[in-house]
């Protein structure tokens, strides 16, 4: 059994300029990354192309409204020939492509953990998804990849219970209220700000949600114990049947978007502490997406060893 690696090509498409924190060069160096690791990726590692979303799946988690807000940017986009914006979020005339890719890449690996083609996955994602909300964009993002697969796990594939578990720098509060009307999907968070995006729908009280919030500089070692003291306080009888990961890598010192401390090759350790726990409760049923993580050069060096970890093979 190996670790899925899933990506299109489409998803590096999606032009917000090159001064732009989500910028094209992102998911190349990824995939660069990984080329060059391949001596030690190529046994563990399950290279599967991505089947782009369609629209019925965006609709699990947006509301039809928004996916043509979105579709009719893109293509507004595309007629002017430049990047436009949909409240604040930069829209090419390649974006819908992109997110669909995106989108189908999580569903794509969620697929092939449940059928038993691989035994976890992860998802190449761009642009990032968490921050988006059923009617509205957010942190860089269009669609929430992550409340979809969990809808998708729920409603198409049968799965009785789901944890979301996200980590990154900031509180993930999109995801938590699209996933807050499902008691069988639970949400388990570290990250280091509360709360650093405004919220479209202010409510009089944010889903709650299980975290480890941590200080500006924290490090590996911190940011490890944290994630073993969230997924510790998950009970015996709340054991999910499969685990999805939010993954956001702008946990890493070198990205600007967060002030956290993590160095790529602590990522590792970070990521056995997950694997080793969905190992443990869940048979290893694990999918992990990429979310942010805009340094690129460190960002592809981090995800490298979260395959590593991934696929229990040593730290690169």
């Amino acid at each position: 059994m190996k670790t899925a690696f899933v990506n299109h090509e489409d998803a590096s498409l999606h032009d917000t300029g090159w001064n732009h924190p989500d910028h094209q060069g992102r998911l190349p160096a990824i995939v660069r990354a990984v080329q060059r690791d391949m001596v030690a990726l190529w046994e563990p590692l399950l290279q599967l192309p991505a089947i782009p979303a369609a629209e019925a799946d965006l609709l699990l988690a947006h509301t039809p409204a928004y996916v043509a807000r979105v579709r009719e940017r893109g293509i507004e986009s595309a007629r002017e020939g430049r990047t436009l914006e949909l409240d604040g979020v930069p829209v090419s005339g390649a974006s819908w492509d992109a997110a669909l890719a995106s989108v189908g890449a999580a569903l794509t690996a969620v697929d092939a953990v449940l059928d038993g083609t691989a035994r976890n996955g992860f998802a190449l994602a761009r642009p990032p998804g968490r921050g988006a909300w059923a009617d509205a964009p957010g942190e860089f993002s269009l669609f929430n990849t992550v409340a979809i697969a969990a809808r998708h796990l729920r409603a198409r594939r049968g799965v009785g219970r789901v944890l979301v578990v996200a980590w990154g720098a900031h509180r993930p509060t999109a995801l938590a209220q699209l996933l807050a009307d499902d008691g069988a999907v639970r949400l388990v968070s570290v990250h280091q700000h509360p709360q650093s995006f405004p919220d479209p729908h202010p409510a009089d009280e944010d889903p709650p949600i299980v975290a480890g919030v941590l200080t500006p500089g924290s490090g590996g070692d911190v940011f490890a114990a944290a994630l073993r003291d969230v997924l510790d306080s998950i009970p015996p009888s709340g054991t999910p049947d499969f685990v999805l990961l939010s993954a956001g890598f702008d946990i890493l010192a070198a990205d600007k978007q967060g002030a956290l401390a993590v160095q790529p090759e602590e990522v590792y350790a970070i990521t056995t502490v997950l694997r080793e726990w969905a190992d443990a409760r869940t048979g290893g049923r694990l999918v992990s997406v990429l979310e942010g993580g805009y340094a690129a050069a460190e960002t592809a060096r981090a995800v490298i060893q979260h395959l590593h970890a991934l696929a229990r093979i040593e730290p690169a």
